[in-house]
């Protein structure tokens, strides 16, 4: 859970930075929030391909996989309401 609080509040650091720099933040919101998520996805499925990790399998990746996505689905509707991007 630290690690989801950590995340989330870096992302919400970039967010603002984004908003407050780019001159229209919207266009790049839309394209960073999901390439940031498939990017935080990577050690995930590298633990599918390590075999280093005793008791590693397929429904444990899948949920840390969901633990992301669920993050994210809730994050960005939260970054957009109280640090809105518009254009």
């Amino acid at each position: 859970m630290l690690w989801t609080v950590v995340g989330t509040v870096v992302g919400a650091l970039g967010w603002r930075l984004i908003t407050r720099r780019s001159a229209r933040p919207a266009r790049p919101s839309r394209r960073l929030a999901p390439t940031v998520v498939v990017v935080s996805l990577v050690p995930d499925l590298l633990l599918l391909a390590a075999d280093s990790m005793p008791g590693t399998s397929v429904p444990a990746v899948l949920s840390l996989v969901a633990v992301h996505v669920a993050t994210a689905a809730v994050a960005v509707p939260t970054y957009r309401r109280f640090l809105p991007a518009t254009d």
